[in-house]
């Protein structure tokens, strides 16, 4: 019976853990498309992959 109760309690940590991995990547996803496309508006055209490229890299060093 006791075995029963941890199964299930391991199993809604791993629900909860899948939940809020989600979360977090869809914010993460959600500011980089923000991001990427307040860039394609500031500098489209030919210099656009020049500005995302200064971008990453700027990301990148924290």
């Amino acid at each position: 019976m006791h075995d029963n109760r941890d199964e299930h309690f391991k199993i809604a940590l791993q629900i909860l853990a899948i939940v809020c991995l989600t979360g977090l990547l869809s914010m993460v996803f959600h500011k980089a498309f923000i991001d990427v496309a307040l860039l394609w508006e500031l500098h489209a055209g030919g210099d656009f992959r020049a500005a995302l490229a200064r971008y990453l890299f700027r990301n990148l060093a924290g």
